[in-house]
This record gives structure tokens, C-alpha cells and sequence, in this order.
């Protein structure tokens, strides 16, 4: 049995998530067998497996599971190096990535680059922030970075002040891209908006109704989870192998496990703001509406957007009514909103050609 440790605060977000079931998809064709558990290692874990982002929490899980004989394998889009811990790590290729994101830029022409919607408290974001410095001598003319401490509008307000400075943004994932375009849409700023190039990371459904101003990068995140289990095995095939590090490209001692009573973990309170945006989890919620595949569903939603009611749109379906509030049901458990008016709002707001032709 191997252990997942995943960042509570983290678990929620659409990464987490795409990295979680890449692991699980990995570990089931091995046939490994798996827990999930937030805070505590049970005895007997063959492996530890970490899915988190914040800094501060992985260093702190990482320094406790150490203190315990256990070198876990970290799972994060990072390059930042956690001194003083022992473990092995599914990355990014940062410098790589960095590099082709400038290329890009300098092939275009544009030279003076913002970094938009840095959340400081997210290892990733602080390993491509330090992977695009050391990449950007001789290819850009200037670099400001524009944080997200907990708001996207926030972030909006230091950046619109000096758009005028910039002719490219990258936005460090795909919500704060669209974020970005969408208030300078509600401003006017057509013109502001017209010369910026916007690149961004992740390759979100939600990027793509933006595909005419934005270039979202794939980070391939559905083989971090293949990686990781390669990881594993091959500790444990070669135990004079200390650690290892791969790096997914975008475009030693064998791991003990625990025979005393299980680990108590005493990780810090998350105070990561980033998750608490009303406009990050909009987006996130259209998100997994887009992400939903049943044709019928779709059709639902499009009519409840266009005021019809339950009763019609059973006809229009060929459903009974109770069989549309049982699929409408499904999809506000799915979306993690709490009721018809909350997602017919969403939709309007950031999808509106959303079932067009139900």
C-alpha cells in the first residue's frame, strides 16, 4: 500500500485534481494499491506520494516525513529546491518552458513582459517567476510582476495603472487570463488589449472561449502521474539511488514504510488567499461546466439559461420533470454550486454561447 498526501487547501483546484488522477490512473494499471489521506501516514506505507503547491506546507510535510526515515515523492509544478529534505520530485521543466515562452515572445517582436496573477505562496509559480529570470537576458527589454495576494481584481487595479508600459503579458494560469481580458473588455480598453500578447499556462476548456486573445500553453499534466509511479519503482528496484527528479517538458535507499503507530502530521494553517476569490471559483465552476460531456446535460442547462421551465424543457428533452431536476441536481453537485439562478449566472457571465443551438 502507497500513501497520497494531498494539500488540503490545494485539493479542491482543478490541478490538484489533474494530477491526483493521473496518479491513480498510473497506480491502477501497475496495480499498486492506494490511500488517500490529508495529515496522517498510515503504518506500513511502502511510499509517499505528495500533491501540493503551497511552499510553506510542502516544506513542512516534507521536513516531518524525513524526521520519520520516509523520502517522499513530491508531485508538484515546481523547480524551486526545498533545502535541507530528502525527497524525489515530478516537476516541470521550468527552464525549458520559460525559454519557450520568450521565444515566442522575442519571434513576435515584444520585448516588455508583465507577469500576471504571481501567487507568491504557490511553489510553482515562484520556480517560473526564478526559471523566466534566468532565461530573459537579451530577450526581453523589461519584467514587472503583478501578485495575486487573494484577488483577481486586486491584481487587475496595480496592472491596468501601467498597461500603457507593456506590449506582453504571461499570466501564470488560465484564469487570470481570462480575468485579464475580461475587465479590460469592461473597461473600453480595447486598444490596451489589442496590442498586449497574452500567453498562459494550462490549457483549460474555459481558455479556449478566449482563443482568439490568448495562447494557453499545455502543461501536460496528465503524465506527471506516469513519472511519479516510474519514480517509485525505480527506488525501489535500485536502493542505492538516493532521489530523483523528472521534468515534464510543456509543448538511496529503497522508500521504507512505517511499522510503529501512524505519523500525526503538524503542518501550518494554510493562509493562502488565492482560493477564497469569489472570480477564481466562478471560473473554476464554468469550468467543470465545460467539462461536462452528457449531451442531454448540456441541452439542460442551455434552456434553463434561455428561462425555460422545468416542465418545458422535460418536453423538449423527452424527459419527466422529475427526471430534469434529478439531471439538474447532478449537475449543481457537480459544479459545487448551490442552486439553478447561481449557474445560470455563470454561464451568462463567462460563457455566453454556451448551447446556442440546445
Amino acid at each position: 500500500m502507497v500513501t497520497i498526501l494531498t494539500e488540503p487547501a490545494y485539493s479542491e483546484s482543478m490541478w490538484c485534481k489533474a494530477l491526483y488522477k493521473s496518479l491513480t490512473e498510473r497506480l491502477r494499471q501497475k496495480r499498486i494499491p492506494f490511500c488517500e489521506m490529508y495529515d496522517t501516514v498510515p503504518q506500513n506505507s511502502e511510499a509517499v506520494f505528495i500533491i501540493a503547491a503551497n511552499y510553506n506546507w510542502i516544506k513542512a510535510t516534507l521536513a516531518e516525513l524525513n524526521l520519520s526515515g520516509i523520502k517522499p515523492i513530491l508531485i508538484c509544478n515546481q523547480a524551486e529546491t526545498i533545502l535541507g529534505c530528502n525527497y524525489s520530485c515530478v516537476c516541470s521543466d521550468i527552464t525549458g518552458s520559460m525559454k519557450y515562452l520568450l521565444d515566442n515572445l522575442k519571434a513576435d517582436g515584444k520585448t516588455r513582459l508583465a507577469l500576471y496573477g504571481v501567487n507568491t505562496n504557490s511553489i510553482s509559480d515562484i520556480g517560473r517567476v526564478d526559471g523566466l529570470f534566468a532565461q530573459s537576458d537579451g530577450i526581453v527589454d523589461a519584467v514587472q510582476i503583478f501578485t495575486n495576494d487573494g484577488s483577481l481584481k486586486d491584481c487587475y487595479k496595480k496592472f491596468v495603472e501601467k498597461a500603457d508600459n507593456f506590449d506582453a503579458v504571461i499570466c501564470f494560469n488560465d484564469f487570470a487570463a481570462v480575468s485579464l481580458i475580461r475587465r479590460l473588455e469592461a473597461d473600453g480598453a480595447d486598444e490596451k488589449l489589442n496590442k498586449l500578447k497574452i500567453l498562459s499556462c494550462c490549457q483549460t476548456k474555459i481558455s479556449s472561449c478566449y482563443r482568439d486573445k490568448i495562447i494557453s500553453i499545455n502543461m501536460n499534466l496528465e503524465q506527471y502521474g506516469k513519472a511519479a509511479v516510474f519514480i517509485y519503482e525505480k527506488l525501489k528496484l535500485h536502493p542505492y539511488i538516493s532521489q530523483m527528479t523528472l521534468n515534464i517538458s510543456w509543448n538511496t535507499e529503497p522508500q521504507k514504510g512505517l511499522n510503529s503507530l501512524p505519523i500525526s502530521l503538524k503542518t501550518p494553517q494554510n493562509t493562502d488567499r488565492i482560493y477564497s476569490d469569489k472570480e477564481l471559483n466562478e471560473m473554476i465552476c464554468a469550468e467543470r461546466i465545460l467539462e461536462i460531456d452528457s449531451a442531454t446535460d448540456k441541452t439542460v442547462i442551455a434552456h434553463l439559461c434561455g428561462g425555460k421551465s422545468v416542465t418545458e424543457i422535460a418536453a423538449a428533452c423527452f424527459l419527466t420533470d422529475s427526471g430534469v431536476k434529478y439531471r439538474i441536481k447532478r449537475i449543481l453537485e457537480k459544479c459545487n454550486i448551490s442552486d439553478k439562478s447561481e449557474l445560470i449566472s455563470i454561464v451568462k457571465r463567462y460563457l455566453p454561447d454556451y448551447g446556442k443551438n440546445p
